[in-house]
């Protein structure tokens, strides 16, 4: 189930949501993995930046799209508002937290799928 990194210029990044919700979800799974404390933040900047995808205004509003939606779920929060824009946070009582640090595939599954 792994995305293979974006890494041409010549296909538009954008042009597939489900693609792009998939990589926006596999990077915050890699910073949670990574995560030695209770919670992470990010921003869409970063996540494009994991994800391997051009930091494009184009291309960071769709992933903030993708960010609010899994909001609306209760799967991550925002974080705070700034000139710089909006910063998410996941912690460890969220179920995506859960499910990347168990390796739980059957839920990570309903996620992306929602």
């Amino acid at each position: 189930m792994r995305l293979k990194r974006n890494s041409s210029l010549e296909e538009i990044p954008y042009r597939d949501y489900r693609k792009i919700r998939l990589a926006v979800i596999e990077a915050m799974g890699d910073l949670i993995k990574k995560s030695r404390g209770s919670c992470v933040t990010f921003t869409c900047k970063k996540l494009a930046i994991i994800a391997g995808l051009p930091s494009q205004p184009v291309l960071l509003t769709v992933i903030r799209s993708v960010l609010d939606e899994l909001c609306d779920k209760g799967l991550i929060t925002r974080y705070s508002k700034s000139s710089h824009g909006i910063k998410y946070m996941a912690t460890k009582e969220s179920p995506i937290w859960m499910a990347f640090k168990q390796g739980d595939s059957e839920t990570l599954n309903k996620i992306v799928e929602l």
